[in-house]
Formats: C-alpha cells, structure tokens, sequence
C-alpha cells in the first residue's frame, strides 16, 4: 500500500509539474496569419485578442473597404481557432492517462463521466459577405436590408384655448402673462 501511495504521490507532483509548464506554455501562444492576397496581416495572442493588424501599402487600390474588412474578420476568426487549439494540444497530454477516482478508491463512484472531453476548434462555416456598400445593406444605424415602411405623419396638436374671462375679473399682473 505505501508502494502504491509513493507512486501515486510520484505521479501527481510531475503531473502537476507538467501543468504548470502547459500553462506558461499557453500562456505565450499567439497565432499570426497573413490573408491570402497578403494585404492583411493579424496577429492573436492567447487570450484571443487582437495585438496586430497591419494593411499593405497598396491594400485600399487593389480592394474595397468592405472586403477588406471581411478578410479581417476572418483571418482574426482564423486565428482565435489557431490559439484554442495549441492551447487545448497543450493540456490533451496532462489529461491523458489520469487514473479514476474508483481506480484509486475501492468502491468510489467514477467521475470519468464529468470531465469533457478537449474539444478539437476547428473553422466553422463563415458569415455570409457583407454588402459592398452602405447604401446597398441598408441602414448604417440598423441590421436591415430593406427600406423600412414610412412613418405616418405626426397628427398636430389640438390649439389650446383659453377660457372665456369675467368682465369684472382683473387682468393677471404677471410678469410671465401677456395680460391679453
């Protein structure tokens, strides 16, 4: 038994050991990707944020701002599914090979149910494209396609008018009233 405890003990400091390793390691992950026509260039670090984005000299004549922006959603897409993956390929080793609680425990319940599996981050289908231009997508204030229906005219406000004065009533003093 104390074999068994000495090994396992073993086991859990240079499994640790590797975690903390693995997460220095995911902790300097980035991605750089670099659009295919090479007018952009992105860069992802491991908390899946954007720390570059250069445009080639000539990006804006040989493209619109429209496509031009969509190249960089995805090469930053790209990139973000870069990251995850090196990180999750990172941690695949250090959940490998783990023994069960009920491999360790007599008559403990398994817990392999309750941890996922690392999933793999692969491309998923892209957006559809943009319209090339504002006025061909609609409203720059709202996601719409299509001309909304006009407003109905605001109905004019009823006249006010001032009820009928005593002839024996003075007139009001104020400085705020016309007196009329």
């Amino acid at each position: 038994m104390k074999d068994q405890m000495d090994t396992l003990l073993e086991n859990f400091e240079r499994q640790t050991q590797q975690l903390r390793d693995a997460q220095a390691a995911a902790a300097e992950t980035s991605a750089e990707l670099t659009s295919s026509d090479g007018l952009v260039r992105v860069g992802i670090d491991a908390g899946a944020n954007l720390t570059k984005l250069e445009f080639a000299a000539n990006a804006f004549e040989r493209t619109t701002p429209a496509q031009l922006a969509n190249t960089v959603q995805t090469l930053v897409r790209q990139g973000t599914l870069q990251v995850k993956q090196k990180i999750a390929d990172l941690m695949a080793p250090i959940t490998e090979g783990l023994p069960d609680l009920s491999e360790l425990v007599e008559g403990a319940p398994s817990l392999a149910g309750l941890v996922p599996p690392i999933p793999e981050f692969t491309e998923e289908e892209a957006p559809a494209p943009r319209p090339e231009s504002f006025e061909e997508g609609g409203s720059i204030l709202r996601n719409e396609q299509a001309t909304p229906p006009p407003m109905p005219a605001p109905k004019p406000a009823p006249k006010r008018v001032r009820p009928p004065r005593d002839e024996d009533e003075e007139p009001p003093t104020s400085w705020m009233t016309r007196g009329d």
